[in-house]
């Protein structure tokens, strides 16, 4: 079985994070044995008017990556420029990919543009297409955009789409069948994210958070609540930040009653350092389609306190952390909460996060391959 993984949200040679999930979904189905390439086009920002890269590369895991970069000052109006694009990924496809690799399936990963693009080339090719989403703004796309017609063709005509949670996948069907739409979640490195027991200290209470610190983040809810515990409790409150944003630049300013120790971006090794050294993990936002991060954090063994936003609550429950509401109030009486659970069982905590590993997604894939979805 030969499957063509298309893709605008990519890791590229401008930015090595940009759908860094999609990649780890593609690396999962390869595992599982399908025969995967992919063929990733993205729009960035550059300080050039206009530049075409174009590369073939085999990652990591032995993938074929055929990789179109569309590079320009003016990428914004590239990026809703999806004839243009799409003339690229087309005559890439019949110049450089389909002599050799006739796909068998097409799967198109995010509707705009990908997944329209990937339509497009199935209906060419008479090729089935399977969608996988993961935009939390898909619904106002699909009810606003100039080319919601066309996306929502590409939802109506596609065998299959995968959404990565049941929060998504409700959004979806307002749009689709929701016989077609089958749960996939992100996958999860289970391996390096594992548990590892931590001594903790009677005195000191190590909090994580992580993340690119822009909107929808709210790290002012963490930071302001994490004050006002610091004058209820007699403990030490140490609270590590990872991750870049002019959301946590603009919280550096003031002195906090708190220590915080500002560890930029890290490499996932040091990132699952920090999450098994930590004594809980908090992540405030105000929307998620899923959270890696919390399942990574969780797949340490650590408790997490998390906006109780989109499919959160999919992955918090009573025996793995707390949930509350976008207020200083909510974080902060829960936060209490949190630190005065004597009951969490961090070994099981951890166990319950290997359904979100490389194996399992990927034999989903399969079985959705193979038109099994279970």
């Amino acid at each position: 079985m030969k499957v063509l993984f298309i893709s605008s949200w990519y890791p590229n040679s401008t930015n090595a994070l940009k759908g860094l999930y999609i990649k780890k979904h593609a690396q999962a189905i390869h595992a599982a044995g399908v025969n995967i390439q992919v063929l990733a086009l993205t729009v960035n920002p550059s300080k050039k008017v206009f530049e075409k890269k174009v590369y073939k590369v085999i990652d990591d895991k032995g993938i074929v990556t055929h990789l179109i970069e569309l590079n320009s000052r003016f990428y914004k109006f590239l990026h809703l420029d999806l004839f243009l694009q799409f003339s690229f990924l087309k005559k890439y496809f019949y110049k450089n990919i389909v002599k050799e690799f006739n796909p068998d399936i097409i799967h198109s990963n995010v509707l705009y543009p990908a997944a329209i693009m990937g339509h497009w080339l199935a209906k060419k090719e008479n090729k089935p297409h399977i969608i996988t989403e993961h935009w939390s703004g898909v619904d106002k796309f699909l009810n606003k955009s100039l080319y919601s017609g066309l996306a929502k063709k590409a939802y109506s005509e596609a065998k299959y789409i995968t959404a990565v949670s049941g929060f998504l996948k409700n959004t979806l069907t307002k749009q689709a069948s929701a016989e077609k739409i089958i749960i996939v979640p992100n996958v999860v490195n289970t391996e390096r994210f594992c548990y590892n027991e931590k001594k903790r200290e009677a005195d000191k209470i190590i909090f994580s958070c992580a993340a690119h610190w822009g909107r929808p983040k709210r790290p002012d809810l963490i930071f302001n609540a994490l004050e006002e515990i610091s004058k209820k409790i007699k403990q030490k409150i140490v609270l590590n930040v990872v991750g870049v944003g002019h959301l946590i630049n603009e919280l550096k300013k003031p002195e906090w009653n708190f220590e915080i120790n500002y560890l930029g971006n890290l490499v996932p090794e040091k990132l699952a350092e920090v999450m098994q050294g930590s004594d809980y993990f908090l992540h405030a936002s105000e929307m998620e389609t899923f959270s890696i991060v919390i399942a990574e954090a969780l797949s340490t063994g650590t408790p997490v306190l998390a906006s109780n936003v989109g499919a959160v609550s999919e992955l918090i429950n009573l025996k793995n952390g707390v949930l509350c509401e976008n207020n200083l109030e909510s974080w902060t009486n829960s936060i209490l909460e949190l630190i005065n659970k004597n009951d969490f069982d961090r070994k099981e905590i951890s166990k319950e996060v290997e359904k979100f590993g490389k194996k399992n997604i990927g034999e989903q894939f399969l079985r959705l391959y193979n038109y099994k979805p279970v």
